[in-house]
């Protein structure tokens, strides 16, 4: 099926980096304000209050095997008082999904290859669990959960996907996709709408009301690979979705069928790399996404950096692209806070933090 455009990929002439040992400079001037971005420098933030979490983690930080972030984070702020273990669960047991739960951000949802999708709190306990497989073949791969309809739904390994409410109560198990359901995603605006992606090369589109069996998908939309995500932008009117190769793709709410433009950009996947995923910013129409250069890509360059690269979500040109020369490990998951004017990048145990407000107090 033939895109209606396949915009070309332009690679912006500066890179905003982070230099060793030294202040950072302006960040690249862009329009609308919200798309200046700065690689943010180690050190506390001048501009950062006691309350900020984030005051002197700025820079990359690394953190020991086994170690918890929110642990790192709870540390700063409130010192070395006690912290309440979360049960840890070994070796193969990596948390592959992870949501607050809207109606009480002490607690959180998560998905894991223990096999298990569960509600537990920050003290460990473990306050209901909704799916079980019983078996250490079968794991939960994804998970979203939706406030308004007071839904959970989670995708397992082998392509099953499973809607409970809130409750606990399962209203359907079905297998959607002929293999694992890496992303599912609720629509923030008409939570009866899903979007599954499965490394079987499709993302299928759901009207949850209607949903009879695996043939029931409102859209299925092929893929040249398998597919990492599938994310509707914040008015619900769009879907970005992030393959395992070398495209990203935005899809339209007028025509779900038909990509309004295919974003080439190296992110190929590996075993042991955390599945790289496009995401959206929160204001704007902008696309962020952490790049693994690939010399068989067209236009790799010798020497290509690990960059966070920045799209405009229309045109698909590249606005700018991020670097820290200190940290130049490969950024799989990117996200910007709810205004906008940080976003978080994590790669591997470190996490690093682009700051429009700490660009402000180095002008």
């Amino acid at each position: 099926m033939a895109p209606k455009k396949r915009p070309e990929t332009q690679k912006t002439s500066e890179i905003v980096l982070r230099p060793r040992n030294k202040r950072s400079r302006s960040p690249l001037e862009l329009e609308p304000e919200a798309k200046k971005l700065c690689a943010k420098g180690s050190g506390p933030s001048r501009r950062c209050d006691s309350d900020c979490l984030w005051a002197g983690l700025a820079g990359p930080q690394i953190l020991p095997p086994c170690r918890s972030i929110v642990r790192t984070l709870h540390q700063h702020k409130l010192g070395r008082a006690s912290w309440p273990s979360v049960q840890q669960i070994g070796a193969g047991g990596s948390i592959t999904g992870l949501k607050f739960n809207p109606l009480n951000t002490n607690q959180f949802y998560a998905s894991s290859m223990e096999g298990t999708t569960r509600l537990q709190d920050f003290k460990g306990n473990i306050l209901r669990v909704f799916a079980s497989s019983d078996t250490i073949n079968i794991w939960f791969c994804s998970l979203d959960v939706s406030a308004s309809s007071r839904m959970v739904v989670t995708g397992d390994n082998v392509g099953n996907v499973i809607l409970l409410n809130m409750d606990g109560k399962e209203l359907w198990n079905l297998r959607m996709h002929k293999k694992k359901v890496t992303h599912v995603a609720l629509n923030p605006c008409c939570d009866w709408f899903l979007a599954t992606a499965s490394v079987d090369q499709t993302v299928k589109i759901w009207d949850l009301r209607q949903v009879r069996g695996k043939a029931s998908f409102l859209y299925s939309l092929p893929h040249r690979h398998p597919v990492n995500a599938a994310c509707f932008s914040p008015d619900g009117a769009r879907l970005l979705t992030t393959d395992q190769k070398s495209e990203i793709r935005v899809y339209s709410a007028s025509q779900w069928d038909c990509p309004l433009g295919l974003i080439p950009h190296p992110h190929r996947h590996f075993q042991h790399l955390t599945p790289i995923k496009a995401a959206w910013h929160p204001r704007y129409n902008l696309i962020v996404v952490g790049r693994y250069p690939d010399p068989n890509f067209k236009s790799c360059t010798p020497y290509e950096l690990r960059t966070i690269d920045v799209f405009d979500g229309n045109s698909g040109k590249m606005m700018c692209q991020l670097y820290d020369p200190e940290s130049s490990g490969i950024s799989s998951l990117n996200e910007f806070n709810p205004m906008g004017d940080t976003l978080a990048s994590a790669m591997g145990y470190h996490i690093l933090i682009w700051s429009q407000e700490e660009a402000r107090t180095r002008k």
